[in-house]
């Protein structure tokens, strides 16, 4: 109560000065009594009265702020009068230096990216640090997928590092359209390979990852852009594998993609809803692009865009025993060369429940036909008996995959995840053909697994520090096995 009274004295004997400077300005100089008034000048005297009677507002609007913060920390239980360090004053006297709080206020006021619309825009990413130690032969030395068999001369193990796994993002606000809400967002990192030059196995190449455009309305949202596949939304919790998500190529379907999504929420209760989802999507494969230029995929050779869609219940906002499940579907074709079109499909379902405070259970599963780009079937929609073009027959793959992680909170900060993911093609689809080779020249692969553990550690929201055991098994098709190991170390800075 008395900060409230100190606060009114303080307003009041602003308004009092004011109104005196006023007041002398207008005696310092008397006119004559013959003297005829000068318009233009009081037009000027007036709009700089105004003017600065603005700013003594704004003045005392922040000081009534800042006031306001200085009553809710005595509230709280801080005493009026307990010694502050001695370089600022005690919260008794705060109320009284004017400058204190100016300081004050624009220390909390941080400075904000400026756009040319003028709309809020956030910065936001991860500098991510990792190192790693690999036993067997990978196919990619600082983020592995597959296990290769071994061959003379091959570096087994191995150790590195890499920072090409920071993620750098942008978020911005637009105006209402037809009453919805307009924003856009992209995330780029440093993943797109390593360039052929010095000191390019440490550089990395800059990468598109994700980019949309959003309208969102109360229970209906549109999107459009390139983002995760809406019908396969989730993936396992790992600081080893932000490049791609943890599983890829072992049952996860992820593959980020350019295309148009609507969802729609209907509210069952207060924790519960009915969340549907369709669009649109860039029938994409897994070919790989040319050095220069753009060449149609075999999707997009077949000129028919894809569809896909998903019915979840969503009842993740419960107290106890929160939890999500969705079943998706997705539909597109393929047209490779003069072969028949090639029908490429999958059915889709995921879950998410949460079991008392500390354990979180979640998983996908899916089955289909011709997905490599959708990141199943080991990476391969079809096969040909020959390494190399020109093909005398095509095959498609039907695969079936998927995974699942266990989420233990032990402690606050703390977390450790098990999780482990299959992928497999039909042998009886591998077997058309004496030898089936992939559209890249490999002999085609039958099964890879991955199982993984990993304890991160979060102090703050800002710190992250996480270790992780990765186990590769990769057989291809007529032939053995082969296994591979990584422990990987992740240290990172969210901002």
């Amino acid at each position: 109560m008395q900060l409230c009274f100190k606060a009114i004295g303080t307003l009041l004997c602003l308004g009092l000065f004011l109104g005196a400077i006023h007041a002398l300005g207008q005696d310092a100089v008397p006119r004559p009594p013959d003297a005829q008034p000068n318009v233009a000048q009081l037009s000027k005297d007036l709009q700089q009265t105004r003017s600065e009677l603005a700013d003594s507002k704004r003045e005392i609007d922040e000081l009534r702020r800042s006031l306001e913060e200085l009553r809710k920390q005595v509230d709280s239980g801080q005493p009026a009068a307990s010694p502050a360090p001695a370089s600022e004053p005690t919260v008794a006297a705060a109320d009284q230096d004017a400058s204190f709080l100016a300081a004050k206020i624009a220390e909390m006021h941080q400075d904000k990216v400026e756009s040319a619309s003028k709309y809020p825009v956030k910065i936001s990413g991860l500098v991510l640090f990792n190192s790693y130690w690999n036993k067997g032969i990978v196919d990619i030395q600082d983020l592995p997928n597959l296990a290769l068999p071994s061959f003379p001369g091959a570096p087994s193990p191995s150790i590195g590092a890499t920072l090409r796994q920071t993620v750098l993002g942008v978020d911005a606000r637009g105006p209402r359209l037809f009453g919805a809400q307009t924003s856009a967002d992209a995330e780029i990192d440093f993943a797109g390979g390593s360039p052929v030059t010095s000191f390019g196995a440490a550089t990395g190449l800059l990468r598109l990852r994700t980019a949309k455009i959003s309208l969102d309305w109360a229970n209906t949202s549109l999107s459009a852009g390139q983002d995760n596949l809406f019908f396969s939304p989730l993936s396992p919790t790992s600081y080893a594998t932000v490049y791609e998500p943890a599983m890829s190529w072992s049952g996860n379907l992820w593959v980020w993609t350019p295309g148009v999504e609507l969802i729609h929420r209907i509210a069952l209760s207060d924790t519960s809803s009915l969340v549907m989802q369709g669009g649109v999507l860039d029938p994409l494969t897994e070919e790989d692009p040319l050095p220069e230029g753009r060449v149609p995929t075999a999707g997009e050779a077949s000129r028919a865009p894809a569809a896909a869609g998903r019915i979840a219940f969503d009842h993740s906002k419960a107290d106890r025993y929160p939890f999500t499940i969705g079943f998706g579907g997705y539909r597109a074709q393929q047209q490779y060369g003069t072969f028949p079109v090639v029908a490429s499909w999958t059915m889709n379902s995921d879950f998410k429940a949460g079991v008392g405070k500390h354990l979180e259970l979640s998983g996908e599963w899916y089955r289909g036909q011709a997905v490599g780009g959708l990141g199943g079937g080991i990476w391969t929609s079809v096969v040909y008996p020959e390494p190399d073009a020109p093909h005398t027959a095509i095959q498609p793959l039907r695969s079936i995959g998927g995974w699942g992680q266990l989420k233990v909170i032990p402690a606050t900060h703390f977390e450790i995840n098990g999780a482990f993911g299959q992928d497999e093609n039909y042998g009886q689809d591998l077997r058309v053909f004496p030898v089936s080779f992939t559209g890249a020249g490999f002999n085609a692969m039958q099964k890879n697994r991955t199982d993984l553990v990993n304890f991160i550690y979060k102090p703050t929201s800002v710190l992250v520090f996480a270790i992780e055991w990765r186990h590769l098994f990769t057989q291809p098709a007529n032939a053995t096995g082969n296994s591979a190991d990584q422990i990987n170390l992740a240290a990172g800075v969210h901002f």
